[in-house]
């Protein structure tokens, strides 16, 4: 149905409904929505990183007859003659993009968040940048975690490797620290029958990377990962790596967690927040501490078994149902107050 005559009238920038983390929480929100909601949607093909995005939310906004608009990602409009919610995933922008991010993050987007009637981010850490480096007033900020799919915790398959694995999904961008995780991996004193298993296909720096580490035997590059094929993956794996630099939320991390696979990660950003006491935890930026992680994963029997317990319990507080239902009430109280 969109925008009948009946329900509350929602305005909704469907371009996010992609193959990416976006995407999914996008997905996960829509299928979760209440009754009482007619949906209209931003008709606009503009692409997702334009510049000019604002204006073109401003126009679609006025042509409009909704009642609050909601974006699942960073970008708001212009003006705005109704409420508006959106959500800030994370300031990756201002530490690991170009000089023109950054300006376009500090000049323009917390310019117009500002006028938001809620802005929603993914982590406490997410939001105490939003405040410390985007001067956004904290009451405007809700922290609704992401969620992780029941077919992680349901599923029974599991992928066949002749040799045990370690997992990585994600994409290559700086903040994902691949290049320390591979060398921590070379100088990990496990043996050598484990293998590092990673999503995407091969670029030339890592190439020239693992050439350089004699680990080219070791290393497997899946490339693109049906997402319906993830749950396996994960099931399989000894473990999942993920020592980013900088995350706004990881959800890796919960999904190999629901998976019942003990996860190695970092103690930067929200990591830790969203990990809690059920994964090993190592500075991102020390490869002997990541080695030593991987070390005791391999080594210390008791451990592993207990953060593979301890995963599941924590993944299991991490729900869609819930991230869609606070992400509606909170949409939904900003079109009552307007």
């Amino acid at each position: 149905m969109e925008g009948g005559l009946m329900g509350i009238r929602v305005l909704i920038d469907k371009r996010w409904d992609g193959d990416t983390g976006i995407g999914k929480l996008y997905r996960e929100v829509m299928t979760r929505m209440p009754p009482e909601v007619s949906p209209v949607f931003v008709q606009s093909q503009m692409g997702l990183g334009n510049l000019l995005t604002p204006f073109m939310l401003s126009r679609e906004i006025r042509k409009s007859d909704a009642m609050v608009f909601y974006s699942p990602s960073f970008m708001p409009p212009v003006s705005s003659r109704i409420p508006f919610v959106f959500t800030i995933h994370d300031l990756m922008h201002l530490f690991y993009y170009t000089p023109l991010h950054r300006l376009y993050y500090k000049q323009v987007i917390a310019r117009l968040a500002r006028r938001a009637m809620g802005i929603i981010t993914v982590s406490h850490f997410s939001k105490s940048q939003l405040v410390e480096l985007l001067g956004i007033d904290e009451k405007q900020i809700s922290v609704v975690y992401n969620g992780v799919d029941e077919a992680y915790r349901l599923n029974k398959d599991v992928f066949h490797s002749d040799r045990p694995y370690f997992l990585y999904v994600g994409n290559r961008r700086k903040n994902k620290n691949v290049p320390a995780m591979l060398t921590a991996f070379a100088q990990a004193s496990i043996p050598k029958d484990y293998q590092f298993f990673l999503s995407g296909n091969p670029d030339q720096a890592l190439t020239d990377l693992i050439n350089e580490l004699h680990i080219s035997h070791r290393v497997r590059f899946l490339g693109f990962i049906p997402e319906a094929e993830l749950p396996a993956l994960y099931k399989g794996a000894f473990a999942t790596l993920f020592v980013s630099l900088m995350e706004g939320f990881g959800l890796p991390i919960i999904e190999s967690m629901a998976s019942g696979t003990p996860v190695l990660t970092a103690t930067a950003g929200s990591l830790p927040e969203v990990a809690g006491a059920a994964a090993r935890c190592v500075d991102p930026r020390d490869i002997e501490a990541i080695a030593n992680g991987i070390e005791t994963l391999v080594n210390d029997t008791d451990g592993y078994n207990r953060f593979k317990k301890e995963g599941e319990l924590r993944a299991a507080q991490f729900t869609w149902d819930t991230t869609a239902a606070q992400t509606w009430k909170l949409i939904l109280d900003k079109q009552a107050t307007r």
